[in-house]
């Protein structure tokens, strides 16, 4: 049941914020008042009714390995893999799922469609349906507190699931001219650390758009720093960091000796439960070398640049949902703090921010989990950027990777494995090259799940303006922990957010919050990621 709750509340995100009540004219509603039980128990995918019962039949059947191909493209990755075993479903949630009343049947423009049931007391669920190639398939559930809301919801929503069918049928098609790729990667490919730096001095700001705790992509990031033209073309790093720790940052890069034990502090503060990336701390600890290592006048400037998240200032659950349900849209804050800084900036050389992938893109797409409760979405970071200066001046780029979705879900190979292809013809050398004017930024995009059903986000260069591949999917290490960062006061310390954030009866890092100590988390990250391989579950 659990997981079915987390489907719903992952469908539910992915509709739009604002909504327009439909026509009713564009809807045919059937009334139905009959119990699911009433109906046979088969596999039929030729109608809506027909449709609903089969998946209905198929979750009280625990007959997982059919609920893929009972569902639509958009969230087949979410189902369990076809073949697998059925599970045992005890007998009262089958029979609470049996004896539902199925209310309406709701159809949208012949191609949308929801079936509402009643569910408990006076709520009601919600289970949408796509037309997919012939066939009426499960495209994910919602909720509302009586029936006459949730026809509204019907109504108000199923425009939203057309546009997504559209985007479906986009991002299903296979590119069929595999050469062409090749072709560009042989006649326009560069040498990934000369690609950047080029970049660099090419345009003002260059944003590196990165999936987080992933070795390979910070050590190309040392590279960088590490070539002579880095200093020379560049002189600000902004750095995804709490905006409120930038005077401890200014002490760590002021020290004649290193003092690690500062970014460690820093990082127990960037997350509720800490922030564990060991890449971006190695790069930090990079960056003051460096910048010993040069004249005064060379020094690269660090500068923090993300919303501040004062945890452990925090003292009661008053005061922790005070702060966070009145907090700036991250992007937005993010935008202001880098706007600010370069059109103050005394140096007239270029700026580098390195962010995660999904503050990066360009298109009209709104930033995903950055806004406070109840809020609408900003824009991105990078699209916000580029609308505040010329947008030649800001230049992004995508780090090749699998599709994932924020909460590390992985949901497959980007564009059906095509560009893995065309990195495989070529001898997986890395490479990077831009995306205008080349095949790779006509394919529409899918890099990041949440966005990719939006036909706001249209194509690979309407997000991004260069693309970076390093080394195959498959080759690539797990996620890069920093294991420093969990001492024996900060697991007290977790344990405290825990209460003040309604937390303590979750599970962090794989255990009970009452739990937690720093051998056993150690432990546990430790059975998940080391002998791993950071993208194993698209190859088993």
């Amino acid at each position: 049941m659990k997981f079915f709750i987390v489907l719903i509340v992952i469908f539910m995100s992915v509709t739009f914020s604002v909504f327009s009540i439909n026509d009713i004219a564009d809807f045919k509603v059937r009334s139905i008042e009959r119990r699911i039980v009433e109906y046979k128990d088969t596999f039929d995918l030729s109608s809506p009714l027909n449709s609903f019962l089969t998946f209905e039949y198929l979750i009280v059947n625990g007959k997982r390995g059919l609920q893929r191909e009972a569902s639509s493209y958009r969230i087949k990755s979410y189902m369990a893999k076809s073949g697998a075993p059925a599970v045992q479903i005890n007998e009262s949630k089958r029979n609470g799922i049996l004896h539902r009343t199925i209310r309406e049947v709701w159809t949208y423009k012949d191609s949308v469609a929801a079936v509402i049931t009643d569910y408990v007391d006076s709520l009601c669920l919600i289970r949408f349906m796509s037309c997919e190639d012939g066939k009426w398939l499960n495209a994910g559930e919602d909720m509302s507190v009586t029936l006459l809301n949730a026809r509204n919801v019907v109504r108000e929503k199923s425009h939203n699931f057309l546009s997504m069918l559209r985007r479906v049928q986009c991002l299903k098609y296979v590119p069929s001219d595999t050469l062409s790729f090749v072709n560009y990667l042989n006649e326009a490919g560069m040498e990934p650390e000369d690609y950047l730096l080029r970049m660099l001095e090419k345009h003002k700001l260059l944003i590196y758009g990165e999936v987080h705790r992933r070795r390979i992509s910070w050590e190309l990031m040392k590279r960088v720093i590490s070539d002579p033209r880095f200093y020379k073309t560049t002189g600000t790093v902004y750095m995804e960091l709490s905006t409120d720790k930038q005077k401890e940052l200014d002490r760590f890069f002021d020290n004649e000796t290193i003092k690690p034990d500062i970014i460690l502090s820093i990082f127990q503060d960037v997350q509720i439960n800490g922030w564990y990336d060991r890449g971006m701390y190695e790069f930090i600890l990079e960056l003051w070398k460096l910048n010993k290592s040069l004249s005064p006048k060379d020094r690269i400037r660090v500068v923090a640049v993300d919303m501040p998240r004062p945890f452990s200032s925090l003292y009661s659950k008053e005061e922790y949902s005070d702060f966070f349900d009145n907090t700036e849209d991250r992007n937005n804050w993010m935008a202001d703090q880098i706007e600010r800084d370069m059109r103050s900036a005394i140096h007239t050389q270029s700026h580098l921010f390195i962010v995660g992938c999904a503050h990066a893109y360009k298109s009209s797409v709104p930033g995903i989990a950055s806004a406070a409760s109840g809020e609408d979405a900003r824009l991105t970071v990078a699209a916000q950027l580029a609308g505040r200066f010329k947008q030649e001046d800001v230049f992004t780029v995508f780090s090749h990777t699998a599709i994932i979705s924020n909460n590390g879900v992985i949901h497959g190979k980007i564009r059906h494995g095509v560009f893995d292809y065309a990195f495989m013809r070529t001898g997986y050398k890395p490479v990077a090259f831009s995306l205008q004017k080349s095949p790779f930024g006509m394919e529409p995009f899918d890099g990041i799940y949440e966005i990719s059903y939006n036909e706001s986000a249209g194509n690979y260069v309407d997000n991004f303006d260069g693309y970076i591949f390093l080394e195959p999917l498959e080759n690539e290490e797990s996620e890069y922990i920093l294991y420093d960062i969990f001492t024996d006061d900060y697991v007290q310390e977790l344990k405290r957010r825990a209460v003040i954030s309604d937390s303590e009866h979750e599970r962090w890092y794989g255990l009970p919050v009452k739990d937690l100590t720093k051998e056993a988390i150690i432990s546990n990250l430790k059975k998940a990621t080391e002998g791993k391989k950071r993208w194993e579950a698209l190859f088993r």
